[in-house]
């Protein structure tokens, strides 16, 4: 027995290379939705993109704030005064004041950032060395997603919250609110909707997706212009090989070097043909993604059916599986589910370890736990698990030993 379940861990490690799988992302008419990609695990999340303005960094060590721009948020500067303008801004000459936009290779170089002049100076505040506090110093004029005008002011950022307020231009209808980045815990960004006044938890934990697609704002010709395109998580690498005679034979990656630019993928796949009124895809060129656990993945664009429907085509491949570190200092030396996705079956949940206190649990999105399971035996050992109870969707399998534990995602179809 142990043998046959031996054979299915390689088959599981040596059948993850050489597939290439189609995927579809729907955005929705008007590209009103930003999807959540995982190449390994597919789409994580699907969501409308129209309900915020602001995003702040959540990262300790950032005080980045971007804008919703692809979506219609627009900000501008103040020009004709500081802080002590708040009561008395003028907005009479709005439109000749310059757009910001946030930067399109950077998650963390918002739009809010873009006036830094110093190393203490983050573009809406002041650094202080002494507090590490962020004090802002700066108004601006902020058009929200359904185009209501607002007068803007990020206050500070202290002990892990930011605090702002913002008015209509006038100065009626005052709002004082708060976002604490704990709260977002895990993610790049807590997000914010000055329409709602209210705050959005919207993006999955930045561990569980690679790539995104969504509108935002690129420069075209050296104007910013709306694109609908695919932007990489922090940390995440790429790169584009262009001429190739068959892109879905070519796996030489190595040749190549990959970038971390967010926008190394971006939306120059396609383009606009006005002879046939659709979008012709250049059938010559691949991507190289590497993703978080330096596995390289292959994409290539199959389709893109513009704003009529919001659909995009690609196919993915894992060229290249790198050692994993899952077992390093830990009392596991394997751990796998077979089959994995499932077609609501049974899974069978494969380990090796030298404890003789394990337990399995599986856990839903919600954080819920749906099953659990312990044994006393050490050594390779296989549970069978029942899905058919479970409801289609992604779970979270996890083998503990007395703290020591590794974990897998689970998609039932």
């Amino acid at each position: 027995m142990k043998n046959f379940y031996l054979i299915i861990i390689i088959l599981l490690n040596s059948n993850l290379e050489g597939i290439s799988q189609t995927q579809i992302v729907d955005l929705q008419p008007s590209y009103v939705n930003q999807s959540f990609f995982s190449l390994e695990n597919g789409e994580i999340l699907n969501t409308f993109n129209s309900d915020w303005d602001l995003a702040f960094s959540t990262s300790t060590m950032s005080s980045s704030i971007r804008i919703n721009g692809g979506m219609g948020t627009e900000l501008y500067s103040y020009p004709l005064g500081d802080t002590t303008d708040w009561n008395t801004f003028n907005s009479t000459n709005l439109s000749n004041w310059e757009p910001i936009h946030n930067s399109d290779t950077n998650w963390f170089i918002g739009a809010f950032d873009k006036n830094s002049t110093s190393m203490f100076d983050m573009g809406w505040g002041i650094y202080n060395m002494v507090t590490h506090f962020v004090t802002g110093d700066s108004l601006y004029a902020i058009k929200t997603v359904n185009g209501n005008w607002k007068k803007l002011w990020i206050e500070k950022l202290a002990g892990g919250e930011y605090s702002f307020k913002y008015a209509d231009l006038d100065g009626s209808n005052q709002v004082n609110a708060i976002i604490n980045q704990s709260a977002f815990s895990g993610k790049n960004f807590a997000y914010y909707s000055l329409d709602q006044n209210t705050s959005l938890d919207r993006e999955p934990l930045t561990q569980d997706w690679d790539i995104t697609f969504s509108k935002y704002i690129t420069p075209v010709q050296g104007m910013a212009y709306g694109v609908t395109g695919v932007l990489m998580n922090d940390g995440i690498k790429a790169c584009l090989v262009e001429n190739l005679p068959d892109p879905n034979s070519y796996t030489d990656y190595t040749q190549h070097v990959l970038y971390s630019e967010i926008n190394t993928i971006g939306y120059d796949w396609k383009e606009f043909d006005m002879s046939s009124f659709s979008y012709v895809l250049d059938p010559y060129r691949c991507y190289f993604v590497k993703d978080y656990n330096d596995k390289i993945w292959r994409i290539i664009f199959t389709s893109f059916e513009g704003s009529s429907t919001g659909i995009i085509e690609f196919n993915t491949e894992e060229v290249s599986s790198s050692t994993s570190n899952d077992y390093k200092n830990s009392s596991f030396s394997s751990f796998e589910i077979y089959p994995n996705p499932s077609n609501n079956n049974d899974v069978t949940v494969i380990y090796d370890t030298d404890s003789k206190d394990i337990e399995i649990s599986v856990i839903d999105i919600n954080g819920r736990l749906v099953f659990s399971y312990t044994s006393l035996s050490s050594g390779f050992s296989a549970k069978t698990i029942s899905t058919n109870n479970l409801d289609k969707g992604i779970y979270i399998v996890q083998v503990n030993s007395n703290g020591d534990y590794l974990q897998k995602k689970l998609i039932i179809n």
